[in-house]
């Protein structure tokens, strides 16, 4: 015979003694009781599950998710992805501790796959959260999913603008995308981040795909396009905000692309004012 769980022997006799300190009597008793017991069986059940798990382990991996996070963001981001915080923290660990095994040419199949799954749930959390922009956003939404493939000619520009416009809301700034006036090559938005995270260099890790987004091929300028290509010997085929909103490209319109847009919006509206929330409360008193 196994040994009675301790936990479970504790719990019987505070539920005895919670049954006659309350007085009840006959069937009220007996389904009270059943009821009582089952409760503390389920919460005993948990107790023993909690006392099983590795603490200490568990504690390293959260200790470790900044760093791995960044990792993971800087692989995304080289391939025109972006992903946030805001979701559970086990979704969030399940896609880094993936990134950690994947090779760089599987990195566009982990991402439109994670955001097939989410594009609702982010969705109705971008209009809840930006109700002012939901009918555009939920517009570009329904082109994608409805209209497709053509419709992805019209989800991605409407994706990319709306990033935009909440990124200089959110910075303040007269244009977000502009180069900031300091005589280097990073973004307005880039440079008011930065100063505002001052030596807060977890959230600006976990910002990083911003502060370092004028050196994506989804902000190269002309120059820098041509640039990429000559030295890869291959045409500039990745996704590219200049050449979708000026009209340089007519050939961008895939799901890949659409979701890639779609990713850079949830990033911005959804996990941008999340550290910066963060980053607040830390420096709190």
């Amino acid at each position: 015979m196994s040994p009675k769980n301790p936990i479970s022997s504790d719990l019987e006799r505070i539920t005895e003694r919670y049954l006659k300190n309350i007085g009840l009597t006959g069937p009220v008793f007996l389904a009270a009781e059943a009821h009582v017991r089952t409760l503390m069986q389920t919460f005993a059940t948990g107790l023993a599950a909690l006392a099983k798990i590795d603490w200490v382990a568990a504690k390293r991996r959260l200790d470790e998710l900044p760093t791995k996070s960044k990792e993971a963001m800087v692989l995304a981001s080289s391939k025109g992805w972006f992903f946030g915080w805001h979701e559970s923290l086990p979704e969030l660990m399940a896609l880094i501790e993936k990134f950690a095994v994947i090779e760089k040419t599987a990195v566009d199949e982990l991402m439109g796959q994670y955001y097939r799954i989410n594009l609702q749930p982010f969705t109705d959390e971008l209009v809840q959260k930006y109700p002012h922009r939901a009918s555009v956003i939920n517009a570009a939404v329904n082109a994608h999913c409805t209209f497709a493939p053509g419709g992805y000619f019209l989800s991605i520009p409407v994706f990319i603008a709306q990033a935009d416009g909440v990124l200089t809301e959110i910075t303040g700034v007269k244009s977000a995308m502009m180069k900031a006036p300091n005589g280097r090559s990073e973004l307005q938005a880039s440079k008011v981040l930065r100063d505002k995270l001052g030596t807060d260099q977890k959230s600006l890790d976990l910002i990083y795909p911003i502060l370092m987004l004028h050196e994506m091929d989804f902000m190269k300028s002309a120059s820098g396009r041509e640039k990429s290509a000559r030295l890869s010997g291959e045409n500039f085929t990745a996704l590219n905000r200049h050449q979708v909103l000026h009209g340089e490209s007519w050939n961008y319109g895939t799901e890949i692309n659409s979701l890639k847009a779609f990713s850079f919006l949830a990033f911005i509206g959804l996990h941008l004012p999340s550290i910066l929330e963060l980053s607040e409360f830390k420096l709190c008193p």
